[in-house]
């Protein structure tokens, strides 16, 4: 159980690093922007972004096992502090805090901080690497039209993707767990009235989890929240 757990830690992490929930009113015709239009509306204020919460989930359904969580990251980030912790099949699994350029750091079953040079940041924790070019890389995309989330009403961009479009995407993931993907999805939301991404959520079919679970869909969640509001990040005491 502890080496199945190990590989599933690893698998999720690379995840995170590749790739972090609605009332839906279908859309008017051709009164809906475009996903191009959406997009680079979005990577434009992403730029005016100081400060945010980040919510991340990733499991895994539609195996011989039937499905789980893998993991769960909280992240907080205001200016270039950032504070991260990961639980890993609900157990505390690790603990990042950077704060004015130095890092602290604690792993499952320690009470103790390690201090170093920060060798993470903003942009490695929050970012959804291989995303800025989704419009491009998708085989397809649509814009669903506007739908409430959280309070704010956002467009749904929904993208398609082949499984070379998976492979292309996920490239931090280790190419034998994506050689029988069966393609897959990503759907993002944009608030209308400030153009910032609230939430991801990807999906990639008959990926190869772990040699003991064998294949299914691995599901990757992130929510963000707290835009631009305060948030403190102090070193641990």
């Amino acid at each position: 159980m502890k080496t199945l757990r190990s590989r599933l830690a690893v698998c999720a992490l690379v995840l995170l690093l590749a790739a972090g929930t609605l009332v839906a009113f279908p859309g008017c015709g051709g009164g809906l922007p475009g996903v191009e239009e959406v997009w680079e509306k979005s990577l434009e204020a992403e730029k005016g972004i100081n400060s945010l919460h980040m919510e991340i989930s990733i499991s895994y359904e539609n195996t011989n096992f039937g499905g789980g969580q893998i993991q769960t990251t909280s992240i907080n980030v205001s200016g270039e502090n950032v504070q991260a912790s990961s639980s890993l099949f609900g157990q505390s699994f690790s603990e990042i805090i950077v704060v004015n350029g130095k890092q602290y750091s604690r792993t499952m079953g320690s009470e103790e901080w390690t201090e170093q040079t920060a060798t993470v940041d903003r942009q490695s924790l929050t970012q959804m690497q291989g995303f800025a070019n989704l419009p491009s890389e998708a085989s397809s995309s649509e814009n669903l039209g506007l739908e409430t989330l959280g309070g704010s009403d956002a467009y749904h961009l929904s993208f398609a993707l082949t499984p070379d479009e998976v492979k292309s995407l996920f490239k931090n993931v280790q190419a034998s767990q994506l050689t029988s993907n069966a393609g897959g999805e990503v759907d993002v939301w944009v608030e209308e009235e400030t153009s910032f991404r609230l939430k991801y959520e990807a999906l990639i079919r008959n990926a190869n989890i772990t040699e003991q679970i064998g294949f299914g869909d691995i599901r990757v969640t992130a929510t963000i929240t707290s835009i631009n509001e305060p948030i403190s990040i102090a070193p641990p005491v």
